[in-house]
């Protein structure tokens, strides 16, 4: 991948992905646009509020080369994680009435001095076909919905059926008139830059996930995506909103208490097959909503059975909950959350179980709620036992809807994206915490009346988050359970704040231009980048945690490295000599580990060679030695071994000397008559020998 360009600024080097497999220049900025790739630039002042999706902002783009001229980006939000992952799975999908993604991937933002990341449409949507979806109608006539919504719409849906790809996004504001005074042809609009569902509005949305918070609906099914397009449907034809003016509880409560077709349609009278249409995809039950197969059937001419809808249980009398009267059990659990506190008198004072037994008479509903009750109970009355009590007695009542515990409403699958969310706009991490350890998916999944999930995997992964939450050290806590969650997240270490960093590649990338930077932390790793390269890829990190883990500075040095050499050869990367030269000048706690002197020169020598070729591997070889540094160690050993025995040899004698001050005369004695016989004995020897060779005698 090559680096990214902006213009006026120094240049960020960060890795990026475009969907046309082109490479993203290198980041500079200041001015007015900024550069993706070297074919489109952004004009960082130019908004263009029609293009807007809720919160996820639209801005002008011109692309040259193989790029259309005309594009737009939608720049995403960190606290609202793109689904950068389902963009290959989009753009293979080849439809004139779908937006056309170009590319897609991070980019340097020179408004805000960091990266952001970016998808690049073609600008050829028009206007959309209505500014505020949350109200009003249009009145269109059926045919025209049929040709210009319907028909476009159904190969849509099939293609991203095929594609596996859930749009979550389907509403009048995100359907665009194609720029045509006479719309023959709608074109639907992006569903990437934020999570599913979460800037639909709660209109169009089902009961059951209109009751979650937007950022944790989750992905859904494609019977949701149908439900919206119902929705659409009816709002596009309709001439009056029975609605209007209701806020998002009352528009749920609403449905609730009339179903989706007389919520929406109670005014307007169809006839004909326009009429068997919006009953069909507007059906609560999901197991009875029409499918893309019964639209397509529908359209050519084919005559649909109706289906029956399920019975909905209704209570003979209601029940009293905090001031209101409730007479259906989906009701009481909704509000339940309003006042744990009487949750706990309602079912200590045995008046859930009369309501049960007297009112509703379903058996396998009271059978629900005893469970809960005695789940809750099981796990004890103190700490949090009301809330625990009122999410289970909750799920029980209502199993379809999201799991509510104190102020989170929150579909299992959306729970990593909200935990992101939480995160990052500090917005108390510990109600997360205890959701995950009360085991509330696993009723969730059990008592679930349609299961459309898949309930062991998502089982497990909550099971692993409550194991992760156990273990403090580092690469575990809430960190692992984020990116383990949320697999679209990139890296939210401080240290990266100022880059989008997607996986190990761009990851290694950033730390290469923050390489240049001055006042570089010793250690490049923290909580988060341990956590995030665990989860993204568990041989490029996990062999080296018991280093992370340590108390000496030296052995976390030591991790660190092997890791980055570890990406680097798995990856096939190029040089780093920016990371080289890093890591060579916070080396003194490796050398201060050898204890022979010429060692640590002979090292230093050696790595200031090795660090500008920018190779980690070779690098994290030579310090990381097993042989070198059991040598050392072995030489030490023996050297403190000598030492010790000389040292014992000198307290004896030291110790002799104060007791015995005549200590050692008499061996001295002894040794210098020794020594002068011996001299003696030479001086006559050769005497003796000079005698007989007949060579002049010594002199003295």
């Amino acid at each position: 991948m090559s680096d990214q360009e902006v213009q006026e600024e120094p240049a960020n080097k960060t890795a990026a992905v475009s969907v046309e497999d082109a490479s993203t220049p290198s980041s500079s900025g200041g001015s007015a646009t900024a550069s993706f790739n070297d074919d489109i630039t952004v004009y960082t002042g130019q908004r263009l509020p029609h293009l807007d999706q809720g919160p996820i902002k639209a801005y002008a783009a011109q692309g040259k080369g193989k790029a259309p001229a005309r594009l737009f980006v939608l720049l995403c939000e960190n606290d609202l994680t793109p689904r950068s992952i389902k963009a290959s799975n989009y753009v293979s999908v080849i439809n004139p009435s779908l937006a056309r993604l170009v590319a897609t991937g991070p980019f340097y933002w020179p408004p805000e001095r960091r990266e952001r990341y970016g998808f690049f449409y073609e600008d050829n949507l028009g206007r959309p076909l209505m500014k505020d979806s949350r109200y009003g109608g249009l009145g269109w006539k059926p045919d025209d919905v049929l040709n210009a919504v319907v028909r476009p719409m159904v190969n849509i849906l099939m293609d991203f059926r095929d594609k596996d790809i859930v749009h979550g996004n389907i509403h009048p504001g995100n359907l665009f008139d194609g720029g045509q005074k006479k719309i023959d042809r709608i074109i639907l609009g992006d569903c990437l830059a934020a999570p599913c569902s979460a800037s639909l509005p709660v209109l169009y949305e089902t009961v059951e996930r209109g009751m979650a918070d937007p950022i944790s609906r989750g992905v859904g099914s494609f019977q949701d995506d149908v439900y919206s397009l119902g929705v659409t449907l009816a709002v596009l034809l309709r001439t009056h909103d029975a609605m209007e003016g209701m806020n998002d509880r009352e528009i749920i409560e609403h449905k609730m208490e009339h179903g989706t077709y007389s919520a929406l349609l109670g005014k307007d009278r169809f006839t004909g097959s326009i009429l068997e249409l919006l009953r069909g995809l507007l059906y609560d039950d999901a197991g009875q909503r029409w499918g893309v197969d019964d639209i397509s059937a529908w359209m050519d001419g084919r005559r649909l059975s109706p289906k029956q809808s399920a019975k909905r249980i209704k209570a003979t009398r209601p029940i009293n909950f905090n001031g209101n009267k409730y007479i259906y059990p989906e009701g009481l659990a909704r509000d339940l959350h309003e006042n744990p506190a009487d949750v706990v008198q309602l079912v200590e004072g045995g008046e859930i179980d009369q309501w049960m037994q007297r009112a509703i008479d379903d058996k396998i509903l009271a059978g629900r709620v005893e469970k809960a009750v005695t789940l809750a109970s099981d796990a004890g009355r103190t700490g949090a036992y009301a809330d625990r009590l009122t999410t289970r007695l909750a799920i029980a009542l209502h199993p379809d809807a999201p799991i509510r515990y104190k102020n989170l409403s929150i579909m299992p699958d959306g729970f990593g994206k909200a935990l992101t969310q939480a995160y990052l706009r500090k917005t108390g991490i510990q109600i997360y915490e205890e959701f995950l350890q009360h085991h509330f998916v696993v009723q969730w999944v059990d008592m679930l009346a349609h299961a459309n999930v898949d309930s062991s995997a998502l089982i497990s992964r909550f099971d692993s988050c409550r194991n992760f939450l156990r273990q403090a050290q580092t690469g575990y806590g809430i960190e692992r359970c984020i990116y383990y969650l949320n697999s679209e997240c990139p890296c939210l270490s401080d240290k990266l704040k100022n880059y989008y960093v997607r996986n190990p590649e761009d990851m290694m990338a950033a730390f290469e231009d923050m390489a240049s930077l001055p006042n570089k932390p010793i250690l490049l790793f923290d909580r988060h980048i341990v956590a995030f390269l665990s989860v993204k890829d568990r041989k490029d990190m996990d062999p080296y945690l018991p280093d992370m883990h340590s108390e000496h500075i030296h052995k976390k040095i030591l991790g660190e490295l092997k890791a980055l050499a570890t990406i680097q050869k798995r990856s096939r990367l190029d040089k780093f000599p920016g990371i080289c030269e890093w890591v060579a000048d916070n080396l003194d706690p490796v050398y201060e580990r050898y204890h022979d002197r010429e060692l640590r020169k002979s090292l230093k020598d050696k790595v200031s060679k090795l660090k500008a070729g920018g190779d980690l591997t070779k690098l994290a070889g030579l310090l990381d030695d097993v042989t070198v540094s059991d040598s050392d160690r072995r030489e030490y050993r023996r050297a403190m071994r000598e030492f010790l025995d000389l040292e014992r040899e000198s307290k004896i004698l030291a110790a002799k000397l104060a007791k015995d001050k005549t200590f050692g005369r008499e061996t001295g004695r002894q040794a210098a008559a020794f020594v002068s016989g011996v001299v003696a004995a030479i001086i006559i020897m050769i005497t003796a020998f000079m005698t007989l060779t007949g060579s002049p005698g010594i002199g003295f």
